[in-house]
């Protein structure tokens, strides 16, 4: 049904020099709601456009309906007068008996009452005081390494043999990673790989990075990618991230411990193709639920 409206938003795509700009976006004033329509007798509000502008621009960062011109805005109201009647028709017809359209909508009703149910117990239980004690056990809790590391990465071993020797003897570590690392990408900066956590790297290059001393060459280590040959240069403690950064995934946390507390006094029984119960353990459901913000 919002196709009709949808399509009068093109035009505004197509026409964007129609309208004032980014200054009038920035600068517009909100006004009081009025009518700006009216389809047979029915009464729209420009709140109901502003809505509709919101949903269509990313991010919700629309135009004010008035800063467009004149041909724009009646292109808007022929599609928001047009979807008024079609709905007025429709309601009209037998197609709210439909099985279908009765499954879409009780499906539509319980995704909006489970999402503004969580949005607002999210601002109830994910106070700052809240989500700063947690950060504070993160901070505290932090154990994870991580490591700075450079490799060198040949597809044949006989090639990383040689290589290895090469370096063992003497050879400048990132002058042959320029020269002979098929990664061509970390082969510019001498081999360079930055700072990262073992589960940034593959298994196996992460087992033998982690396993290294400061300043130490690793033997040929295979990985799906080839052979690679590890310098460590260095190893600490990874660093925790700014508060601001880490909040959503706060939020998120706050939100599935509680839907995993709801869960817990809640009996849950799978059934089977055959019929066969069986009890669903608490642990087994997700727990990443999030909560629109």
């Amino acid at each position: 049904m919002r196709n009709i409206i949808i399509s009068a938003a093109l035009i505004l795509f197509s026409s964007v020099s129609a309208y004032a700009g980014d200054d009038a976006v920035a600068n517009s004033t909100p006004q009081k709601d009025y009518v700006v329509l009216k389809v047979a007798g029915e009464e729209v509000n420009k709140s109901e456009i502003d809505a509709m502008l919101k949903n269509i621009f990313p991010g919700g960062n629309a135009p004010a309906f008035e800063t467009f011109d004149a041909k724009i805005k009646d292109n808007i109201l022929r599609g928001i007068a047009s979807e008024h009647i079609i709905y007025s028709e429709a309601v009209k017809s037998n197609v709210a008996q439909s099985e279908e359209v009765k499954k879409k909508i009780a499906e539509s009703t319980r995704q909006i009452f489970v999402q503004e149910f969580l949005k607002n117990k999210s601002k109830e239980l994910a106070t700052d005081e809240k989500l700063k004690a947690l950060y504070e056990e993160k901070v505290k809790s932090n154990n994870q390494e991580e490591v700075h590391a450079r490799h060198i990465l040949l597809k044949k071993e006989e090639d990383a043999k040689e290589v290895h020797k090469k370096i063992i003897n003497g050879g400048d570590f990132e002058k042959i990673a320029k020269e002979k690392s098929e990664d061509k990408g970390s082969g510019a900066s001498g081999g360079d790989l930055g700072w990262f956590t073992a589960d940034k790297m593959v298994a196996e290059f992460s087992k033998a990075a982690f396993a290294m001393k400061k300043g130490e060459i690793s033997n040929p280590v295979k990985s799906d990618f080839g052979w690679h040959i590890i310098k460590l240069e260095d190893r600490r403690k990874a660093p925790v991230e700014e508060f601001e950064k880490m909040k959503p995934n706060l939020l998120n946390k706050v939100v599935s411990d509680y839907v995993a507390e709801l869960v817990k006094h809640v009996k849950i029984i799978t059934v089977d193709e055959k019929g066969v119960e069986k009890e669903l353990t608490p642990e087994a459901l997700p727990k990443d639920t999030k909560a629109d913000k």
